[in-house]
Order: structure tokens, then C-alpha cells, then sequence
């Protein structure tokens, strides 16, 4: 049996319509939902299946929203799974939601609990004009000399977060921030900024830190069913018996940077051979390939994970026959919209690997499907979908542009069994 190790994101992976398939499906997951809003006295499932976006991107609502998704979704996973993980790690907020989900922190103080932070670190917002970026492409010594050209006395800029070997968080004032992002222009790097209203994980947090301590102090902590990782030292969170530990911790992660790698090494050093990312997205799925690209991971956004039993078609019907040719119109589908996509950037040898490559790829599957007579495999359909997601992140192709395409794609092919598109929210890092 494979080691699994859990994942949880953070804010910033919210969107309208988060949990729909899972409490649709899952009768624990409604039951989850019901918990929290009993115990903040307000409609979680509602805010995050109808809600406006603002409201739901509003710190003191999407914390325990996600946290909510995320319990959820462990709780669905777990029914039917027949051993523990080894260990679990979750991405800034998404912490609280490893601690409740390993049960050291009730799940209706964890729900309590992020909506003070979420209230806390908004009020903080209040005060600071601040925000966050993602920059991708730069290494180290070059940021921090930047960080360090354009701090000034008073402006806060400081290394958030540290997510992969290539990625790295950067929080602080909005003047800095924009500062930032004028002199990267035109630099290979990239600069993502991200669905969060201010400086977390920076200095700018401090007072927020010291008034959260309190109220952790008043929780009743649990034994873990399963270790938990810290994102402040990246190991795991000391036992029971030094609860004080975890405390602090907490509160340094207000203000400190997130070290994921630091966390992604640990969960190796557990001998993690796949994860399940449990949540709304899927980004730290995405970072964790990026690490160990030869593990599995899955995430409770895609369909598969906790798909109910497929229907049966007998063959020779004409619903299977109606099936068959829009599983068979696929790959094509994939290799007409790789064609049309527009390309916004010009680089000789990414566009080899990353549109010319794998789209021949296809083009082989295709014809060995048209000469065998037989249909493509769930592996060769995804092989086609993943090409689809190369050819767009080489060709800078926009985020409501993907969208429309792949949700055209799966619509028309009937794939909703084995495909989601990603969120608007999904290619920002959570926090």
C-alpha cells in the first residue's frame, strides 16, 4: 500500500461554486458544511456555492470556507480509504485544516478559530495598504537585491513564501509591490500577483499575530491521528505533550514565510509516494509534481477522485455508439484547439517543447487510433489534455481564453467523468 501524504490549500484557492460536486454527491460533505454554519451562525454552502465573489474573497469568510471544503472533503476520502495518511501538510490557512482534519484542533473551534484569524489579519488590511505577488524565473540573490534596492524606511517587502525550487511569494506595502512589478518588466521572470487584500506573512501582521496567540491559547488540543507539518520550520509539529510549541508556532506563521519546500522535503523524508490534495483547487498538487513529478497525486476537485460507479452501456446501443465518437473526437478536438491558439510569446526552444513536441505526440496517438479502429485510453485523453495545458502556458494564452476552450471541449466530448477546468483562481499560489 502506498504511503499517501494530504495536502490542503489556503486562501487564495477559493471560488464561487467551490464543493458543489462534492456535497451534491456526498451526504458527509453536507453534513460538514451544516456544522460550520451552525457554528458561525451563518450559510457556508451557500457563500461558497452562490455567493458573490467579494464577499467570499472577503479574509473572515473564505478562511473558514475553505477550511470547511477542506474537512469535507477529508471526511468523503477517508469513507473510503482503509489506512491513515502518514502525514499531512496544509499552505498557510490551509494548516488549521491539516490540524483539524488529524483531529489536534475540534473541528468547531478550527472553524471559530479561522474566522478570528480571517477577521484579525482583515482588520490588519484595514491599516496597510498591502498585497502579494508570486514571482517565477528569478533566482534568489537577484530578488533579495531588489527587495533590498526598493525598501525604504517604513515600506515593508519581504520574502511570504517559498513554494518551489523556481517560485518564490513576496509580500508587502501596495507602492513597493508595484514597484516590484516595474522593474521585473522586461526581465524573464514572472509576476503573478494573487486573490488575497494584503501583506500576509510579513511584518505588516504583527499586531494580528499577538491578538491570535490568545485565542489559540484557550483551545483544547487533541493527540493527532497523523503528524502535521509546521509551515514555519517545515517539520512536523511536536506531540501533544508540548502544546506550547504549536502556540508559537501559529503565531510566528502570521509573520513569517511559508516554507513549503522545507514541508514538501519532510513529507519525503516520510516516504510519500502520492498525495490528495483535499480543497478547493489544485495548486499544491501542481508545486508537489513540480518536486516529485514521478509520485501520484490526486485532488478533490477532479471528478475521478470520488467518482460514483460508471454507468453501464451495452455495446452496439446507439448511446454507445453516440459515446464512442465523442470519445474518438477528443484527441482531434485537442490538436484543432493547440492549432488556433494564438501564441503571445516568442521563444524558439519553449515553443519546441512545449507546443511543437507535445502536440506530434498526439498527432502519433491519433493515427494509431484511426488505423487500430479503437478508441483512446483515459491515459491517452489525458495525454491530450495535458498537451492542451502546455500548449497554453507556452503561448501565454489569458485565463478566461483556457476556460472557454476547455470547458467547450469537455461539453462537447462528454469527458465531465474525467476532466474539470480549473478555477479562475487556480494558477495563483494559496496562502
Amino acid at each position: 500500500m502506498k504511503k499517501v501524504g494530504l495536502l490542503f490549500p489556503g486562501q487564495g484557492s477559493q471560488y464561487v461554486g467551490m464543493a458543489k460536486a462534492l456535497t451534491e454527491r456526498h451526504v458527509t460533505a453536507r453534513k460538514t458544511f451544516e456544522e460550520a454554519s451552525d457554528c458561525l451562525g451563518w450559510d457556508v454552502l451557500r457563500l461558497s456555492l452562490n455567493g458573490d465573489m467579494a464577499a467570499l474573497t472577503s479574509t473572515a469568510n473564505a478562511q473558514p470556507a475553505i477550511l470547511t471544503h477542506s474537512v469535507a472533503a477529508y471526511r468523503v476520502w477517508m469513507e473510503r480509504e482503509e489506512a491513515l495518511p502518514v502525514v499531512g501538510g496544509g499552505h498557510s490557512l490551509g494548516e488549521f485544516s491539516a490540524l483539524a482534519c488529524s483531529g489536534v484542533i475540534p473541528f468547531a473551534d478550527a472553524v471559530r478559530l479561522v474566522r478570528h484569524r480571517g477577521e484579525l489579519m482583515q482588520a490588519a488590511a484595514g491599516t496597510v495598504d498591502g498585497g502579494m505577488v508570486a514571482i517565477s524565473g528569478m533566482d534568489d540573490e537577484q530578488l533579495e537585491r531588489l527587495l533590498q534596492e526598493i525598501r525604504s524606511e517604513g515600506t515593508v517587502l519581504v520574502v511570504a513564501g517559498i513554494n518551489s525550487a523556481h517560485q518564490r511569494v513576496v509580500s508587502g506595502h501596495r507602492k513597493a509591490l508595484d514597484e516590484l512589478a516595474r522593474r521585473i518588466d522586461g526581465l524573464t521572470a514572472k509576476y503573478s500577483p494573487l486573490n488575497v487584500g494584503a501583506a500576509f506573512h510579513s511584518p505588516c501582521m504583527t499586531d494580528a499575530a499577538s491578538q491570535l496567540k490568545f485565542i489559540l491559547e484557550s483551545i483544547d488540543y487533541k493527540a493527532p491521528s497523523w503528524p502535521v507539518l509546521s509551515n514555519v520550520t517545515g517539520r512536523q509539529h511536536a506531540g501533544l505533550g508540548d502544546t506550547a510549541s504549536m502556540i508559537e508556532l501559529l503565531t510566528l506563521q502570521m509573520t513569517r514565510p511559508v516554507q513549503w519546500v522545507a514541508c514538501m522535503e519532510t513529507m519525503q523524508a516520510f516516504g510519500v509516494k502520492q498525495t490528495v490534495e483535499l480543497g478547493p483547487g489544485s495548486v499544491l498538487t501542481r508545486l508537489w509534481k513540480s518536486f516529485q513529478p514521478e509520485t501520484d497525486s490526486d485532488y478533490s476537485d477532479d471528478p475521478r477522485l470520488f467518482a460514483k460507479e460508471v454507468e453501464i452501456v451495452l455495446p452496439g446501443t446507439a448511446k454507445a455508439q453516440r459515446d464512442g465518437a465523442k470519445i474518438a473526437d477528443f484527441l482531434p478536438r485537442c490538436l484543432g484547439i493547440a492549432v488556433s491558439t494564438r501564441n503571445n510569446r516568442f521563444d524558439s526552444e519553449a515553443y519546441r517543447t512545449g507546443v511543437l513536441d507535445p502536440y506530434r505526440a498526439i498527432e502519433l496517438l491519433v493515427a494509431a487510433s484511426r488505423e487500430s479502429g479503437q478508441l483512446p485510453s483515459d491515459d491517452q485523453l489525458r495525454q491530450g489534455w495535458d498537451m492542451l495545458h502546455s500548449v497554453f502556458e507556452t503561448k501565454g494564452t489569458t485565463t478566461s481564453e483556457r476556460m472557454i476552450r476547455l470547458t467547450a471541449l469537455i461539453n462537447e466530448t462528454g469527458t465531465e467523468h474525467l476532466f474539470a477546468v480549473p478555477n479562475p483562481n487556480d494558477g495563483g499560489v494559496a496562502i
